[in-house]
Order: C-alpha cells, then sequence, then structure tokens
C-alpha cells in the first residue's frame, strides 16, 4: 500500500463517488476509501481532518465540472447553460443531491461560483435583493428538481418501468396517464428554469 503520493483532492473526490454512485453514501469510509485508494488513511487525513470534511470537499470540488458563468456574457444565456450542467451533475450523481440537501456549501468553489452569478446579474441590472432571490431560487429548483428527478426514477424503476401503480386514479379519465407523465425530463427542467430565470431578469433580457 502506497503513502500517498500523488494523492490530490480530484483522486479522492472521483473515488469517494465512485463508491457512492455504486453503493451508496452510507459505505463511503476512510478506511474504504484508502483501500480503493491503494494509500494509508493517514494519507487521506493529510487533506481532511474527518469524514464532515471529506464531505464537504468532495461536494465542493465536484462543482468544477460545472462551467461557472462568464459576467461578461448574456445572462440568460449563461444562467440556463450554468443551471442545466449543474441540474445534470446532481442527476448523473445522486449521491450528491443528497449530500447538498443536508449541508451549506461554502467552500472556494461554490462560493467563487456564486459570486460570478451575482456579478453577472449586476452587469444586467438586477436589483441586489432580486439577485440575491434568484441565486437561493436557483438553487433551491436545480437541487429540488434533481431530487425529484432522481426519486421519480427509482419508483419508476422499483415498479417495472410504471410510475403509478395498477389501480391509481381508476374511474378518472385522463387523470392516471396526466399524473403519470410528470416526470422531469432535461426539456421539462429547461421549461421550468426558463420560467424562473426569465421571472427575475429585468425585461430587456
Amino acid at each position: 500500500m502506497a503513502r500517498g503520493a500523488g494523492l490530490d483532492a480530484d483522486r479522492i473526490v472521483k473515488a469517494c463517488l465512485a463508491i457512492a454512485d455504486e453503493e451508496g453514501i452510507g459505505q463511503v469510509t476512510m478506511r474504504r476509501l484508502s483501500r480503493d485508494l491503494d494509500v494509508t488513511p493517514m494519507a487521506i487525513y493529510h487533506h481532511v481532518a474527518n469524514k464532515d470534511e471529506l464531505f464537504d470537499l468532495v461536494l465542493d470540488e465536484s462543482l468544477r465540472a460545472v462551467e461557472p458563468v462568464d459576467p461578461a456574457g448574456d445572462p440568460f444565456d449563461e444562467l440556463m447553460r450554468w443551471g442545466r450542467a449543474f441540474h445534470r451533475l446532481l442527476v448523473d450523481h445522486p449521491s450528491l443531491a443528497q449530500e447538498m440537501a443536508s449541508r451549506r456549501l461554502e467552500g472556494p468553489v461554490a462560493v467563487g461560483a456564486a459570486g460570478r452569478i451575482l456579478d453577472l446579474l449586476a452587469r444586467a441590472g438586477t436589483p441586489d435583493d432580486r439577485a440575491d432571490e434568484l441565486l437561493v431560487a436557483l438553487f433551491s429548483c436545480i437541487l429540488g428538481t434533481a431530487q425529484y428527478r432522481i426519486s421519480r426514477n427509482a419508483e419508476s424503476a422499483r415498479r417495472g418501468g410504471r410510475a403509478l401503480p395498477e389501480d391509481f386514479a381508476d374511474g378518472r379519465a385522463g387523470m392516471r396517464d396526466r399524473l403519470s407523465d410528470t416526470s422531469i425530463t432535461d426539456q421539462r427542467f429547461a421549461a421550468i428554469l426558463t420560467v424562473l430565470i426569465r421571472g427575475y431578469l429585468p425585461a430587456a433580457h
């Protein structure tokens, strides 16, 4: 077992996500992580002090996969691109969505991304209070729809592809079919995000 030469945050994050995606976040331990990375547990402790710090690191570093907005770009286009990429990251890694729902994102990557969004909105003429509201609304929308999408996918898999029980809404014409088609697709998420962003940006945008 190696002592940790060449071990960096990127390797730790990738190994942690691989375990969480395959077996669930509960299976991520320092011992398991060190075994998968072929390093001693102490090598990991050089980067994080405990499991809480490990998860904080994973959440923050994972956001590097989402290219930040360009404050000089078109506000609507930049927010749409960023929002869709962030949503896709969470859908592809359900463990991230699970942990983000219970932890504050205060790492340098998250703070930097938020700062660029606020700079973009300031340039668009969005008042500070509205910009702050939109930032919170964006995160809530992206995380919430990702969690809903993940849970619907899991429920559909348990029911063999059926979103609802066979006897749901019997006797109400069309109701079952309509409620069965409430999944969040990429296209539907884009429509939701469009309404949210358009509602906050100044009319000129």
